[in-house]
């Protein structure tokens, strides 16, 4: 004979495996399955109804890093073992989620109340996509992108590459006082046109230019890697820009300069500038072009309008951390601030860092914006890369 203890646990169990209906209160239930959410189901024999006995919490995935997944690069079937769901709805929920996100430009005018760029880069990509007035399914993108901080500025969709593109471009920069002294070109005809009709008052330079400055750079640094004309220059170039948001920032927090900076860390910097000289089709515009080719051309055809992608995917690349610990944007702005694709689509602004004198990340901070200045192509010392003419000697 069973004691009672041993009776209790075994009728607990077999009420674990097969629970009383809720609705009847019938023993006669079997099991029927489970839902989608891996909740077991049952049935009672007696009234045929079914029920769940108990719901697993569902975690809901998070839109805006499986958007940022997408932006990347991911294709929806990638990622439906994530987020365990169809392609279908993936990609509509994506959709759904760009279509609230800010326009890029709208956000970029309320982190930065005052632009001042000092060279501009005027690129233009086609990209594949469905559309009625294309034999080609191709429509094209053009871009006003900052020479500092490789941020874009500005962007328009237009049927293919045109005067008219351009020109929308161009106004709405006018419009937002985005003016500009000097823009670099590919020599295209349309895009001249447009800054002269804009901007008849500012240079039109070709991306050779470009190629010649870091010529210089590398001519001056494979000569003497450490010297005090290149570090002298490199405050030269920065004092000719008009944004001095950083020099701003160190005098407030540390009430220091970026020369302090730059002279008590030679080797730091021109460490940091042979790696973006030898790095350049990855860290610079060659490599925002570069990878919008690689994400518009081989992961997918757009079908709808491309805006609410393009301007994510914009956004995206602009607000990501790089390999020196700050975005883009950081550095179009001059503050070590935080940014991301996330803070982005709610409309929340960078969040700005109070960093120590000694803090490695504004020391690496600093460098990097005093070697992208040194890199801007309206800088030059001049010395044609003639050893009787250098000034090193």
């Amino acid at each position: 004979m069973k004691d009672p203890i041993s009776t209790s646990i075994d009728k607990y169990q077999d009420e674990e495996i097969n629970p009383l209906c809720v609705y009847c209160k019938s023993s006669k239930v079997i099991k029927h399955g489970q839902t989608s959410t891996g909740n077991k189901r049952f049935r009672c024999r007696n009234c045929g109804k079914t029920w769940v006995l108990e719901r697993k919490e569902t975690i809901r995935p998070d839109l805006a890093d499986m958007t940022e997944a997408y932006l990347s690069g991911r294709t929806c079937r990638d990622l439906v073992p994530i987020y365990h769901s169809s392609p279908l709805r993936i990609n509509q929920k994506i959709r759904e989620f760009l279509d609230g996100c800010p326009h890029w430009e709208d956000y970029l005018d309320a982190c930065v109340h005052h632009h001042h760029p000092r060279l501009i880069y005027l690129i233009g990509r086609n990209f594949s996509c469905s559309t009625k007035n294309s034999k080609g399914n191709t429509m094209f993108l053009a871009m006003a992108v900052d020479s500092l901080s490789s941020v874009v500025l500005g962007f328009e969709i237009g049927q293919k590459d045109s005067r008219e593109v351009w020109l929308s471009l161009m106004d709405r920069m006018n419009c937002r006082n985005i003016i500009c002294p000097t823009f670099m070109t590919n020599g295209s005809k349309n895009i001249e046109e447009a800054v002269n009709t804009v901007f008849p008052y500012s240079t039109t330079r070709i991306f050779y230019h470009k190629a010649y400055r870091d010529k210089e750079l590398n001519c001056c640094i494979s000569r003497l890697p450490i010297n005090n004309k290149l570090l002298n220059d490199t405050i030269k170039a920065y004092d000719t820009l008009k944004n001095h948001n950083l020099n701003d920032y160190l005098k407030e927090n540390n009430n220091k300069r970026l020369r302090d900076y730059l002279l008590s860390s030679p080797e730091l910097f021109t460490k940091r500038l042979k790696e973006r000289l030898e790095s350049r089709p990855k860290i610079r515009i060659e490599g925002l072009t570069s990878a919008f080719q690689m994400r518009f051309e081989k992961f997918h055809m757009l079908k709808d309008d491309p805006y609410p992608l393009i301007n994510g995917w914009i956004a995206k690349w602009m607000t990501n951390r790089l390999d020196f610990g700050f975005s883009r944007l950081a550095v179009y702005t001059q503050i070590p601030s935080i940014t991301n694709f996330k803070m982005f689509s709610c409309g929340n602004l960078p969040y700005k860092l109070n960093l120590k004198d000694d803090s490695p990340q504004l020391k690496s901070f600093v460098i990097e914006i005093a070697a992208r200045a040194l890199q801007v192509p309206v800088f030059y010392s001049k010395c044609e890369m003639k050893l009787d003419k250098c000034s090193l000697f």
